[in-house]
């Protein structure tokens, strides 16, 4: 992302850092939703529609941030708060990997 906006004068160039990012996107939609069947296979209609949930909530807020980065700091620095983004996803994922799971309530 951080090279996508210096690439938009080569044509070359942007078809790359496009394919890259569009490629690296739908791996990780597909292996989020692969790891929420594994941890639902008595509900993977309810897990389907988180992970279509989260994409979208992901979407939006990914919109709304990028709006404000531009409207305040220009086009050039978007790629820079995308990657701000993709850092602290990476910290959340550490983290949840490194939490011990608790008992889910029965009803």
């Amino acid at each position: 992302m951080v090279a996508l906006v210096p690439s938009i004068q080569s044509t070359l160039g942007l078809a790359a850092a496009l394919a890259v990012w569009g490629i690296t996107q739908s791996a990780l939609f597909l292996v989020s939703h692969v790891r929420l069947m594994k941890v639902a296979p008595h509900a993977p209609a309810f897990a389907a529609s988180l992970n279509i949930a989260g994409a979208n909530f992901g979407i939006g807020l990914g919109a709304m941030v990028g709006g404000r980065v531009i409207d305040s700091y220009g086009l050039g620095n978007l790629g820079f708060a995308a990657a701000g983004f993709i850092v602290v996803s990476i910290v959340l994922a550490l983290w949840l990997m490194t939490a011990k799971p608790h008992a889910a309530a029965c009803a």
